[in-house]
């Protein structure tokens, strides 16, 4: 969405830039120029580096700018692009933050609007710029609400609360795009609970959900802002860590292993895990990662359970 915006933000102002060249309004052509190449800054700085959190900010901040500016110099004819400018905030970035902004920005219309207007006509701008951004923080907030439920229900596992294989999906597809466009690295493991089945036939079903949500919130402690747990299926997990080596990621699995080994979750059992460890090689294939940390894991599980080995 913030590539569309801004590169089609700076292909719609160009022609406005280019009429007002010939027509030697070239205050306002300028100014249009500024922000069509800002525009395009933009979408390059996105498109390369994949943030768009602190660009979708720079990116509102830069529209109201160039309406307040163009105002300034156009006059009044130009107040009315501050509504869908102002609008255009809530899209982009938080609520909150969009009333921060527009609130700023405002304070740069009243003075003008003032001098240049007569009272009846700039209370009734002002106040209709206040009720458009109350209605629009109430859409917005009330859309932000659905959207995160909306994006749990589809991404969690229900039980556990690990990420679900669509979201598994999703992610990957993602980083799989970032580790084939820039030089990084990443690492998955897949982890195993070794002769789970033994917890349902000993203790039923509903101490065996117990146990693999336990065992989730256990991995989840070995989450930092680069990794990510999903649930893989039935008494699996797959742990995504990016920024990762293999080695590096081979010593974080066997402190994991060896972390829940100590844990007794089962009485009478001693529960462990097994788990396959693969670093993605340049050009390879999402399934062809995890193609290679299943047999990794294979290998684990065929040689005695209760270890890591490398895929």
């Amino acid at each position: 969405m913030l590539l569309t915006l801004s590169m089609g933000t700076a292909i719609g102002i160009l022609p406005f830039a280019i009429y007002r060249m010939i027509h030697n309004d070239w205050s306002v052509a300028i100014l249009d120029i500024i922000v069509s190449f800002f525009m395009l800054g933009i979408y390059s700085y996105v498109y390369q580096t994949d943030k768009v959190k602190n660009a979708g900010v720079v990116l509102v901040i830069a529209a109201l700018l160039a309406n307040v500016i163009s105002f300034h110099l156009k006059g009044i004819s130009q107040v009315y692009w501050v509504y869908p400018a102002m609008m255009f905030a809530y899209f982009i970035t938080q609520p909150l933050r969009a009333v921060l902004i527009n609130s700023i920005m405002l304070l740069f219309y009243i003075p003008k609007l003032v001098v240049t207007h007569e009272s009846v006509s700039t209370a009734t701008v002002i106040i209709t710029i206040i009720v458009t951004n109350i209605f629009a923080y109430l859409f917005a907030s009330g859309l932000r609400k659905q959207e995160k439920k909306l994006i749990k229900l589809a991404s969690e596992d229900y039980l556990t609360g690990a990420g679900n294989r669509r979201s598994l999906s999703n992610h990957l597809e993602n980083l799989h795009a970032v580790l084939k466009n820039h030089d990084k690295t990443a690492s998955i493991m897949l982890i195993d609970l070794d002769h789970f089945k033994n917890v349902n036939d000993m203790y039923g079903h509903i101490k065996g959900d117990d146990v693999l949500v336990t065992i989730s919130n256990n991995l989840r402690t070995f989450c930092n802002e680069c990794s990510k747990l999903f649930r893989f299926g039935g008494e699996e997990f797959l742990l995504v860590c990016q920024n990762v080596d293999i080695d590096f990621a081979f010593d974080k699995a066997e402190e994991l292993r060896e972390y829940i080994k100590r844990q007794n979750i089962v009485e009478g059992i001693e529960l462990t895990i097994s788990i396959g460890v693969a670093e993605y090689i340049k050009e390879e294939s999402i399934s062809d990662w995890i193609h290679r940390v299943d047999l990794a894991l294979y290998q684990a599980k065929n040689e005695g359970r209760d270890r890591v080995i490398k895929g």
